[in-house]
């Protein structure tokens, strides 16, 4: 799990992330490894520690890996 440190209240901000989706997140590991879902694990876990909404903290997700995914 990711050490997230939070702002005080009122403090809001735009987040965004590039998640490498290509094959390369995965070629790479020795054999049971699976760093995509690493991944996954670090975005769920920045996202749901945060506020967000219309008026509060905006996120954005861009997924690339073949071809771009625009979320």
């Amino acid at each position: 799990m990711c050490h997230i440190i939070m702002c005080v209240a009122g403090c809001y901000i735009d987040i965004a992330l590039i998640i490498d989706c290509s094959g390369s997140i995965r070629e790479a590991n020795e054999v049971g490894e699976d760093n995509w879902q690493y991944v996954i694990d670090f975005a769920v876990d920045l996202v749901t520690s945060i506020n967000v909404g219309d008026d509060e903290t905006h996120v954005a997700a861009v997924s690339f890996g073949k071809q771009i995914l625009i979320n």
